[in-house]
């Protein structure tokens, strides 16, 4: 089984420091996520080194790319991701975590009092509810949600102005990008900032989508 040096050492290679203490509850995280799993549809991933480098991993490296912002809302989140281990690695970002299905958001208030995230918020709304409701963030963040074009409608009134939306995608995001650039100009974000880059062990590409709010 994965251990918390071993996580600490892949970040390093996207040039991101993780302290041994946090590690050890990122690791935590994951284990819980998975044995939850048997019972809670939380994740299509069983193997725990694949959820190591796909989850983990994954949701870490956006470290790199986070612009500055005092809050972080994640949609869609399912189990958690990325919105959890982000939580757990910035202390200092209020996140906002949220997911329309009750038995995954349980999951995720119950890491909350697990691990003593004091930062975290989950909730269990539609994002629809959340536009209702007038929440608004700097960060608004999306893994595995839905299309881009879509993602960029739904969230165009949940970042604030000069915030930022950042869509979690593989390859196909180039084909996406093509099928978005009306949404993006008519919802108020300048031209993408796109980061490619490859999870370190299995070798499959990543495409973190940057959109820049400029305009209400």
């Amino acid at each position: 089984m994965a251990s918390d040096k071993q996580l600490i050492r892949e970040l390093e290679k996207f040039g991101i420091t993780l302290p041994e203490d946090i590690a050890a509850k990122e690791i935590k995280f994951l284990a819980e996520l998975l044995r939850w799993n048997r019972k809670v549809n939380l994740t299509a991933i069983t193997d725990y080194a694949e959820a190591l480098e796909k989850h983990l991993i994954d949701s870490l490296v956006l470290i790199k790319y986070l612009p500055a912002g005092e809050c972080l809302l994640d949609l869609g989140s399912g189990g958690g991701l990325p919105g959890i281990p982000l939580a757990l690695a910035s202390s200092d970002k209020r996140v906002i975590s949220v997911d329309s299905v009750g038995k995954k958001i349980n999951f995720q208030k119950h890491i909350k009092r697990a691990l003593k995230i004091e930062n975290l918020e989950p909730l269990a709304l539609r994002v629809e509810e959340l536009v209702k409701k007038g929440i608004k963030a700097e960060l608004v963040t999306a893994r595995a949600f839905t299309g881009l074009d879509r993602l960029v409608e739904l969230a165009a009134t949940l970042v604030k102005e000069n915030g930022w939306l950042l869509a979690m995608k593989g390859p196909e995001a180039d084909n996406e990008l093509a099928d978005a650039a009306e949404a993006i100009d008519m919802n108020g974000f300048a031209p993408p900032d796109i980061c490619a880059y490859r999870l370190p062990i299995c070798g499959a590409e990543r495409r973190l989508i940057r959109l820049h709010k400029i305009r209400s």
